[in-house]
């Protein structure tokens, strides 16, 4: 979160002496007056903000009341990566919500609401990538996997043998997302199936502190062609666009209990990902389909190590133009740090963030959640080039900041956090091909990205995250004559609020991520 300067002044005001506040009490009446005699009251108060807080000062209500002005700067002579996507997953919820057909206060099934929130381009947030997740089957692991969100259905009866009526209330999710229009399906797992695993479940290792993996070598070519006889049959019969295929999950964690997952150390990740590219490789019908990797948890720290041994071995350094990872624990410095690695390691492709929430205890449905997703957003499409934003479960049910939509289990109600409506504020407007161009303020206290549509027009994206609305001076951008402005804030869910030509300023509220959209 940047510095806010405005608050630092705020602080500086509420230590004056008495006898200043009064001499600015004092100031402030002379204005008045002369307002009174032809000074512009209107336009004073154009600029305040509904909300101030109940103790402050004299002095500090004019502070906050103050309309901050920047300058946006965009150059579009000046590109950068083309946007392949953004998503949300379908793991820990679509396996029981895919069955939701409860009616809402919409009218809708609680199933067909959620799925319009979030692929519906017109009102939805029309995501454009969806993660399908190849869950590892749960017969031996309810004891150390309790809760049932964090398992699901394989398709194996037998080895070689599919049924693929099961895990169908994912598949129903996997299939209307397909059907709102998503091109860019990735299929990840988290663990192998339980019958190729050391400990026979989806979680756990060959060690009690969980540093070998649960995948022993000799099963490795039998995991490649599950989750490629899978992938093959979703291609081919059921028409899903799979893009991705992502067989590791944040490798460099163990993984002992409490959900599928399955540590790797560098070296097995190496050995696991030549048999996938190799398998892969000899399939005709999945041509043009990718292995993602590593899928770090993080892009420094832990995750240094995967990306090194990636491109230290010299076919997969060639098989990956693009390196997906989470982008937990990284602060924008962390990627800074990164990309200066990547650059020192010789690697000139894209990346991809391909998980994310707010790892923060509690549920929260307002700006305060909201604003962090957007500022992540904004770092990494704006430091690390990312291609692709996807975010982790689009539906929870958790006391936790991490669903792009709450849903109760026990009602099967749903809520929509303001969180939905910042991440659209990306996925409706920057769609797939629109290229990221140069766009700057003249302040660090609000963040902004821009990007040129395939249609030729101008998105720019503006988080301001101070307790002031803000004037946008516009002057810089040139050769447009109208513009949209879509707000998301305590007031508004992406919703737009203008809607005519072009203006040389457009003012931002307190507490918001707001897309323009500049037309010729």
């Amino acid at each position: 979160m940047r510095k806010n300067k405005l608050n630092e002044k705020r602080n500086v005001i509420a230590n004056h002496s008495i006898q200043t506040a009064l001499i600015c009490l004092l100031l402030c009446t002379i204005l008045v007056v002369f307002a009174a005699c032809g000074g512009s009251a209107d336009e004073e108060e154009t600029t305040t903000v509904k909300e101030t807080t109940t103790t402050a000062t004299a002095a500090e209500e004019e502070t906050t009341a103050a309309t901050a002005e920047y300058t946006l700067t965009v150059d579009e002579s000046i590109t950068y990566q083309t946007i392949e996507s953004f998503g949300a997953s379908g793991a820990w919820w679509s396996q029981d919500v895919g069955g939701w057909t409860n009616e809402v206060d919409t009218g809708e099934e609680a199933r067909e609401y959620i799925a319009r929130l979030l692929f519906d381009p017109e009102t939805g947030i029309g995501l454009t990538n969806y993660r399908y997740n190849l869950a590892a089957g749960y017969e031996n692991s309810t004891e150390g996997i309790t809760d049932s969100w964090r398992r699901g259905e394989n398709f194996e009866t037998e080895p070689g043998v599919y049924d693929w009526t099961k895990d169908e209330n994912s598949v129903w999710f996997l299939k209307k997302a397909v059907e709102y229009g998503v091109e860019d399906v990735v299929f990840f797992v988290n663990s192998p199936i339980e019958r190729l695993t050391i400990t026979g479940s989806s979680y756990g290792a060959a060690d009690e502190d969980g540093n070998t993996s649960n995948l022993a070598p000799e099963n490795y070519e039998a995991f490649a062609k599950y989750v490629l006889d899978v992938t093959e049959h979703f291609v081919t019969e059921e028409g899903i666009p799979v893009t991705t295929i992502s067989p590791i999950n944040e490798p460099q964690w163990e993984w002992t209990s409490g959900q599928e997952g399955c540590h790797y150390t560098t070296t097995e990740m190496v050995d696991v990902l030549k048999v996938f590219i190799n398998a892969i490789s000899e399939r005709d019908a999945l041509d043009g389909v990718t292995i993602s990797a590593p899928e770090s948890g993080e892009w420094s720290n832990t995750g240094t190590a995967y990306f090194k041994a990636i491109l230290a071995d010299e076919e997969l350094a060639s098989y990956f133009t693009t390196l997906d990872s989470h982008s937990y624990w990284t602060d924008a410095s962390g990627k800074k740090s990164f990309m200066t690695l990547m650059s020192t390691l010789g690697f000139t492709g894209s990346l991809r963030t391909t998980e994310w929430c707010e790892m923060t205890n509690g549920k929260n449905v307002t700006m305060a959640s909201a604003l962090p997703l957007a500022e992540e957003i904004n770092d990494d499409l704006t430091i690390l080039n990312v291609v692709s934003w996807q975010y982790w479960i689009a539906v929870s049910c958790y006391d936790y900041r991490d669903g792009l939509i709450y849903v109760n289990k026990t009602g099967k109600t749903v809520t929509v956090p303001k969180r939905l409506w910042a991440m659209g504020n990306y996925s409706k407007f920057i769609r797939p091909g629109a290229v990221r161009v140069d766009a700057a303020f003249d302040s660090e206290d609000v963040d902004t990205s821009a990007f040129l549509g395939t249609d030729g027009e101008l998105i720019v994206v503006i988080i301001n995250d101070n307790d002031t609305a803000a004037t946008i001076n516009l002057t810089g951008i040139e050769g447009y004559t109208a513009m949209q402005v879509h707000t998301t804030d305590a007031d508004y869910d992406l919703e737009c609020t203008y809607d005519g030509d072009y203006a040389d300023s457009v003012e931002v509220t307190r507490k918001s991520v707001t897309t323009l959209v500049f037309t010729k």
